[in-house]
């Protein structure tokens, strides 16, 4: 069964405060958007969310509802990440144990997940554009993580 409506109006994601504190930090991406789904699957209960990438973006969603439906889960909600300049980062799937809609509470829960998420994929990337354009001591630009060194020729 789902979770009862809340009659609080101001209802935060459980953990929302620590999750804020681990983008703060500069924790992996991966870590902090598996900490928002878990923490939305167990605030709604019933069912499985998970961060998706506009890479492939259109065959992963088809791949990932068939997998749902052979599982018997069913859409509960699809949620746009997008940058406070409204760039899209990316989606929020939610998938239920049984055909339904969110109730009020809920998307609201949703929309704060879904904000958390920009939050930390804003993050990671101003982390990445950080270190690709950083200069060591003598003035010369560092090579990102994945940057062979310049050929000595």
């Amino acid at each position: 069964m789902y979770r009862q409506e809340s009659d609080n109006a101001q209802t935060l994601l459980a953990g929302e405060g620590q999750l804020l504190e681990l983008i703060s930090e500069g924790a992996p991406l991966q870590q902090v958007l598996d900490k928002v789904c878990t923490a939305l699957d167990v605030q709604i209960g019933n069912v499985v969310s998970l961060a998706l990438f506009p890479e492939n973006e259109e065959h992963t969603l088809h791949t990932i509802e068939q997998s749902a439906a052979r599982f018997g889960l069913s859409a509960f909600s699809c949620t746009a990440i997008l940058s406070p300049s409204e760039e899209f980062f990316g989606t929020l799937e939610i998938y239920c144990c049984f055909p339904r809609k969110p109730t009020l509470s809920e998307s609201k829960l949703i929309e704060r997940a879904a904000h958390l998420a920009a939050l930390a994929i804003q993050s990671f990337n101003h982390d990445m554009d950080a270190e690709c354009c950083s200069l060591d001591w003598n003035g010369t630009p560092r090579r990102g993580p994945h940057e062979r060194p310049p050929s000595s020729n």
